[in-house]
């Protein structure tokens, strides 16, 4: 089962929306979007994808690390969760 990260990975990365799908609605956007975010090496974190509601958690992570990147976005809360985790899995196997 070596590819099954990989695997639930690419099957999760379909279900990601463009940017371009969702409009301003207030502080949210509609319809509701969340997104993986990226922070850069200099930034000092210990997880580097995060995720949240976007737009709100890209302007936190903005003020918190003065620096992130959207990765992906999704219509599902769930899904987001899922990416950033198996992202960040990712990166810890890679700096161990």
């Amino acid at each position: 089962m070596a590819n099954a990260p990989s695997s639930s990975l690419a099957a999760l990365l379909q279900r990601a929306i463009s940017p371009q799908t969702v409009r301003p609605d207030g502080i949210y956007t509609m319809p509701r979007s969340f997104g993986v975010y990226y922070l850069p090496t200099a930034s000092g974190a210990t997880r580097r994808h995060r995720f949240g509601n976007h737009p709100i958690r890209q302007r936190e992570l903005e003020n918190e690390f003065g620096k992130c990147d959207l990765q992906h976005l999704f219509l599902s809360r769930e899904d987001a969760k899922q990416v950033a985790s198996l992202l960040n899995g990712w990166e810890e196997v890679r700096l161990a």
